[in-house]
């Protein structure tokens, strides 16, 4: 269930990879996060790679692409989609094209550079046939930083970026703070008013039992709507006190972010698994 723990590590150790790109020093840095972790890697550049697509030789579980080049990127989504093998984009933070057309290629997951080795374990620590199934790309987040740039750059395949930015932030939040972190309603209203939550996010995200615990935003596109979807690892929760605004709650410092994302961009939020997983969707 996108859960990228030591069980999906182990299974990744009998794992072929293709680092494909044509910058030798980028593959060379993932070949040196991967390899450690288990994972069977060989360099390709963009050529071989399509060479050994046109020949039908891929004999690999993975494919990790580097989207620097557009032009041959675009030459190799389409057939690599054809090939049925999860393809995990490595794209520039601003490049908001290239994951659209890697989202409508049908790619499984996406890197958003500048990445660290845990991000692209976690990336790759998808199961293989549920990454390939499901429909929309998966991009991995794990600290306050990475919900403002992720929120902000997926926000822009919208028709109305803001809104949807802020409602992706506050959802994203959660799934970081409440679910990955396990920081409680009570104690997250304790520290706001000592001005002390940033500060105890970051102190939670530092400790060894979270370094890989990675919460997931797929995003997918359909000709009429985009649809977000994200899961946490955290315990779950019952959403239904938090989906409406409640003016006994207005005095609060906090717990208005699940209603606020469905008044601005998400009014049909649908919670899944316990809590665990919230879709959204915004109509083109």
């Amino acid at each position: 269930m996108l859960r990228p723990d030591r069980g999906a590590y182990l299974r990744s150790m009998a794992s072929r990879v293709w680092l494909v790109g044509d910058d030798p020093q980028m593959m060379e840095v993932l070949e040196g996060w991967l390899a450690p972790a288990g994972y069977a890697c060989e360099r390709l550049g963009s050529a071989d790679a399509g060479a050994r697509l046109a020949a039908g030789r891929l004999g690999v579980e993975r494919v990790v692409l580097d989207a620097c080049s557009h032009s041959a990127c675009g030459d190799l989504l389409q057939p690599l989609k054809g090939s049925g093998v999860p393809v995990t984009m490595l794209v520039e933070a601003e490049d908001l094209p290239m994951i659209e057309s890697g989202l409508r290629a049908g790619a499984a997951g996406f890197l958003v550079k500048p990445v660290e080795p845990r991000t692209v374990l976690a990336a790759l620590g998808l199961p293989g046939g549920e990454a390939a199934a499901q429909a929309g790309g998966y991009f991995p987040f794990r600290t306050l930083e990475d919900v403002s740039g992720l929120s902000q750059l997926v926000a822009g395949l919208c028709p109305d970026p803001e809104s949807v930015q802020i409602a992706l932030s506050e959802l994203m939040i959660n799934a970081v703070e409440h679910g990955n972190l396990g920081l409680g309603f009570d104690r997250k209203g304790e520290l706001m008013v000592m001005g002390g939550w940033r500060n105890e996010v970051e102190r939670l995200l530092g400790l060894p039992e979270h370094a890989a615990r990675f919460a997931f935003l797929r995003v997918e596109c359909r000709p009429r709507e985009i649809r977000f979807l994200i899961r946490d690892q955290g315990q779950g929760f019952d959403p239904t006190p938090y989906l409406n605004l409640n003016p006994a709650r207005s005095v609060e410092p906090h717990g208005r972010g699940i209603a606020i994302a469905r008044m601005l961009a998400f009014p049909d939020l649908v919670f899944l698994d316990g809590g665990r997983c919230v879709e959204g969707v915004v109509r083109r």
